[in-house]
């Protein structure tokens, strides 16, 4: 690997010795134990500082990430043991400034003169990173989901009430593995090697683009099992790689990054106001209409000059939507549990045909035919913005011909406006796809989805992992019982067609089953639902709840299914 170097992690408070001198900076206190380091000493910081220039010229390290900086010393101000520590931080950065630091301690509380040192960024989640340890804010059965819901709050409380800069804000992409084994000790050997979250994986990482995007810090890489490793599907690897080169692109618009109305809403705009990008993430499994002003709120402007401002999806599709315009409010269909990227783009010249309102391609033959080709939509869906087609100039069209079918239109002046909506075949099942009145009904393109993944991503998972991890073995069809703040103590049946299923319960750690880290309980469906349009009856047992917590019932790891118009 090019350019990777290790980051040891230091806790500067400890109590480092020195024979014959150390007595300058040791104290009395049971955090260390028995004895700790006192940042006050100007000794010591002495003495730490040329520790750790000599560290890195030993060990050929890229930095340091820091922890556990507590003030620890009674008789010193905290604020002569915080002085002591940036005079050691800035040192260091003056003697060797390639260094990169990773704070992981709260350092956000220090204040801001403490980020002017940072070289790095500030506390990833404002909190400690193991899963056993944060709150699962919104139910999932996707550990990565549940780490990204609970870093966007607090990367929101850095931008607007630290008002903290994109440099300095932390990303936390993935998840960290858990700490400790089930019978509570910290295991010195690989144990739950196998850990990444397929599917959970994009939700994570165009969050951190969004709210993180000059600190991508990596929690989870599909290395420690060679399965693992060898066989991550190669469009995974792709879409990882666009999303971080996308980062070194667009730097202008991540350094005026900001969060709206709530966390999960993020503006990246160019400075010129009219350019840049909406990323809306939905943490409920239910689908949300987001109601959302094109205004100075979201850092955007009115465009001035003449010409087409458009807004495109792209991620997941790529396809131009509509015309927009400043102060307009849009109305943003979001599936459950989704991220979903929205480019804002001003055209002042146009010189090919641009299609809009549909993905696809569309160019001039004959003359005066104009072609739509590779146009595509979810199955079961039907267009509900208006679809037409910017020409370069006002050209006299005879014909449109779509997927090679002509259409109806009407042109005004460069406008190609096509008449009727179109239609996508299929059964409807978008992303966390509802189920209505206990009927679970698939079609045969979600099967084969299934059956794809499990060729593209080949692992053979154990039956432990199958049975005690939700996030793994994506190939598998799910159903989340979702309810806000479940109890694994609950009894909670199923049974589909009048025949008992196993309800599993999914938790945010491998093993240790916390109740506090209870993601909810689900039915794999993977060898019961194996056929598709045929109604397969489900009914549930469980408790009674408050009104408000049971939020449905939800199948897990689907794909947009697109078919051809």
């Amino acid at each position: 690997m090019k350019q990777v170097k290790l980051v040891p992690y230091v806790y500067p408070p400890l109590g480092y010795r020195l024979q014959g001198q150390d007595q300058a900076w040791l104290v009395e206190n049971p955090h260390c134990r028995n004895l700790c380091a006192s940042l006050a000493s100007i000794e010591f910081q002495r003495y730490f500082l040329q520790l750790l220039i000599d560290f890195v010229q030993v060990a050929d390290i890229g930095g340091y990430a820091w922890d556990y900086n507590y003030f620890f010393d009674t008789n010193h101000t905290a604020y002569s043991q915080w002085r002591g520590w940036q005079w050691v931080r800035t040192q260091l950065l003056l003697a060797l400034p390639h260094l990169i630091m990773d704070h992981r301690y709260g350092s956000q509380y220090d204040g801001p003169w403490s980020w002017v040192t940072l070289n790095g960024y500030t506390s990833p989640l404002l909190a400690d990173e193991n899963p056993e340890t944060y709150p699962i804010l919104y139910p999932s059965l996707h550990t990565d989901k549940i780490a990204t819901n609970f870093m966007l709050p607090g990367n929101r409380e850095l931008r607007l009430e630290h008002f903290g800069s994109m440099e300095n804000i932390p990303g936390f992409i993935g998840h960290q593995s858990e700490r400790f084994s089930a019978d509570g000790r910290l295991p010195w050997q690989d144990h739950d090697i196998r850990d990444f979250d397929l599917m959970g994986f994009p939700y994570s990482l165009l969050a951190n683009v969004a709210s993180a995007g000059l600190n991508l810090i990596h929690n989870m890489i599909a290395a420690r099992d060679l399965q693992e490793y060898y066989l991550l599907p190669e469009r995974t690897l792709q879409f990882w790689t666009y999303w971080i080169q996308w980062t070194d692109k667009h730097i202008e618009e991540i350094r005026n990054s900001i969060p709206f109305l709530t966390e999960h809403n993020w503006s990246l705009m160019k400075l010129n106001g009219i350019d840049g990008f909406l990323f809306l993430f939905n943490p409920n499994y239910v689908q949300e209409h987001r109601m959302i002003r094109l205004d100075g709120q979201l850092n955007i402007k009115s465009p001035t000059q003449r010409g087409y401002w458009l807004l495109s999806e792209i991620y997941p599709e790529q396809k131009y939507l509509q015309l927009i315009e400043y102060n307009q409010t849009l109305d943003f269909l979001l599936d459950g549990q989704s991220a979903t990227v929205f480019e804002l783009s001003f055209i002042s010249t146009v010189s090919k045909p641009i299609l809009v309102g549909v993905s696809g391609t569309a160019f001039i033959a004959n003359k005066n035919i104009l072609m739509i080709n590779g146009v595509y939509g979810e199955a079961g869906t039907q267009t509900i913005h208006p679809i037409f087609v910017i020409m370069p100039e006002e050209q006299v069209i005879e014909s449109v011909i779509l997927n090679g079918n002509e259409k109806r239109f009407q042109q005004v002046k460069e406008f190609i406006i096509l008449i009727d909506v179109l239609s996508f075949p299929g059964q409807y099942l978008p992303r966390s796809a509802q189920i209505m009145n206990n009927s679970i009904i698939v079609s045969d393109l979600l099967l084969q989805q299934f059956i794809e993944r499990q060729q593209e991503y080949p692992i053979v998972w154990t039956d432990d992992e199958l049975n005690e991890v939700a996030w793994l073995g994506p190939h598998r069809l799910l159903l989340f019982i979702c309810i806000v703040n479940p109890d694994d103590r609950w009894n909670v049946t199923a049974q589909i067609n009048n025949v008992t299923v196993i309800v599993h319960k999914g938790y945010n750690t491998r093993d240790t089953h916390n109740r506090d880290r209870f993601m909810g309980f689900y039915l794999d469906l993977t060898n019961i639902v194996q056929k598709p349009n045929i109604e397969y009856t489900l009914s549930l047992e469980m408790p009674t709840l408050d009104p408000g917590l049971f939020q449905g019932l939800f199948l897990e790891n689907i794909e947009r299914i697109l078919v051809e118009a």
